[in-house]
């Protein structure tokens, strides 16, 4: 497979720091399924201890936020990026969740 670094004709971008942003949003995919699988852990918990709308809706709300990243991974496993902005994008939005999951789970536990 070749990777192509051409971004506005600047080909002196190194090619290890394309990997590193290559890699880094399925690096950041996978640290937000840990957090998922935590948060899934904690809320299934309160589920048996409560049995509420809250607690159903919750467990919903981090499966399928779970179900989204383990998709996103094996999609972005068999479709690389081939340039730097396609590697950029979807690590800017994963950086985003990991970062709002990261503080939900942080008030799920306090």
């Amino acid at each position: 497979m070749l990777l192509e670094i051409n971004l506005f004709n600047l080909s002196n971008v190194p090619f290890t720091l394309f990997l590193l942003v290559l890699f880094s949003a399925l690096i950041t995919s996978i640290a937000n399924i840990f957090l998922l699988g935590g948060m899934l852990y904690i809320y299934l918990e309160r589920y048996r201890k409560v049995k509420s709308k809250f607690t159903t809706t919750l467990v919903l709300f981090t499966v399928l936020f779970l179900v989204q990243n383990i998709i996103f991974s094996i999609y972005y496993i068999f479709n690389l990026p081939q340039n730097i902005i396609n590697a950029v994008m979807p690590l800017v939005f994963l950086g985003l969740e990991f970062v709002a999951l990261a503080l939900l789970l942080k008030i799920t536990r306090s």
